[in-house]
């Protein structure tokens, strides 16, 4: 879903440097504090208003998913238990369609809503009591003493020296919706025993996936073995026998479609982008999504891999927002169709490059460019160019 936040906020990314007072309501949630409040209140597996390069969950709801339209209850079925997290934006009250996309008032109105439905929403909230969306009827509320700082999201560039924050921000607390709470409805936590919290249990997962790795570099590869059928009985089909399946796809198709674009550019930041991986490089992959694209603390990933696997999902969402675009054209031919999206996708990298432009930007610049010039690359490179100059 395209709307005019999300598009706000892609304009925002996109921009060559920043001021912090842009930042807006994207500061991101510090790992020692959200790894404390999941150390108390967790496991906390789906972040409600996240991206893939500040997910602190293995599931996250983006601003083009609209948290606010989803069933966070059936979400957390699906998962299999666990609890939803949420650092949530303080942005004024917006709407597509007629639907809320931000507004406290209206997202604390789903999150009652939601605990109606069953399951843990925790949400780290300002410690703001006279504010109208205040959540009263919230079943727990830790407040945390001393003020809180945030971190800086990965897409910000600072204009200059001044854009570095120079302390906290503000009294926070932790607001639980959970009708199954038996718990005090008030609590207080020291900011500091609470980091301390966040850093054990990270300490904790390090040693383990230390532990882990280790023991992946000293193991064979792991292939499938296939049953002989006895020679003189009736051949049964192959199967592959149960304990040496491996516990994971293997091949890039499979490991799109299974387990998702995140783990898919773990591995192909890691390995490379090829049409198999081996059982080591996969498990891997999977590891390394599990915990954190940008921040892992379960294994040891270089700065330059990180960026690569970020900027692979970042591609990889520019590329769907094309084929909305083009679907959304009316191409009655499938051919014709998947053609145009190929060309439109080639020339938004192009494009990226050689002008910063945003795919929303480019999408913007191709509407207005004839349907006739998406058929041939080097009409709509054209087209494209004469557009820029008659912007510019």
């Amino acid at each position: 879903m395209t709307n005019a936040y999300c598009e706000a906020l892609e304009a925002l990314r996109s921009k060559p440097c920043h001021e912090l007072k842009e930042v807006g309501d994207q500061w991101c949630t510090p790992d020692g504090i959200f790894w404390g409040i999941n150390a108390i209140f967790g496991p906390l597996v789906l972040d409600l208003f996240a991206d893939a390069s500040n997910a602190k969950c293995p599931a996250w709801y983006t601003a083009e998913d609209n948290a606010l339209q989803q069933d966070w209850s059936e979400k957390l079925s699906t998962l299999g238990g666990g609890a939803a997290f949420a650092n949530p934006p303080y942005s004024r009250a917006t709407q597509h369609e007629g639907d809320y996309i931000t507004g406290m008032r209206y997202i604390m109105q789903h999150a009652m809503a939601m605990r109606e439905k069953g399951g843990r929403y925790v949400f780290l909230i300002k410690a703001a009591t006279s504010e109208v969306w205040w959540p009263e009827e919230a079943d727990h509320i830790a407040f945390i003493r001393g003020r809180l700082g945030f971190d800086l999201p990965s897409w910000f560039i600072p204009k200059d020296e001044k854009q570095k924050p120079t302390g906290a921000f503000f009294a926070g607390a932790v607001a639980v919706f959970d009708k199954t709470w038996k718990g005090p409805a008030v609590s207080y936590i020291n900011r500091a025993d609470l980091e301390a919290s966040g850093n054990a249990f990270m300490s904790q997962v390090r040693f383990e996936a230390e532990r882990m790795l280790a023991r992946m570099a000293k193991e064979p590869e792991h292939l499938p073995v296939i049953e002989e059928p006895a020679e003189q009985e009736k051949p049964a089909p192959a199967r592959v026998k149960e304990a040496e399946k491996p516990e994971m796809p293997l091949i890039r198709e499979d490991i799109l479609s299974q387990s998702g674009i995140t783990v898919l550019a773990c591995a192909v930041a890691a390995f490379g982008d090829k049409e198999a991986y081996t059982f080591t490089e996969s498990r891997y992959a999977h590891t390394w999504a599990a915990d954190s694209v940008e921040n892992p603390v379960m294994v040891t990933i270089p700065q330059e891999t990180i960026s690569k696997a970020l900027a692979f999902i970042q591609q990889d969402q520019a590329n769907n927002t094309l084929r909305e675009f083009v679907a959304s054209q009316g191409f009655d031919n499938d051919d014709l169709r998947q053609s145009v999206t190929e060309r439109l996708i080639t020339v938004s990298k192009e494009c990226a490059e050689e002008y910063g432009l945003s795919v929303g930007q480019f999408i913007a610049i191709a509407g207005g460019i004839d349907h006739a010039a998406w058929q041939n690359y080097r009409h709509l490179r054209a087209a494209v160019r004469t557009a820029m100059e008659q912007v510019a």
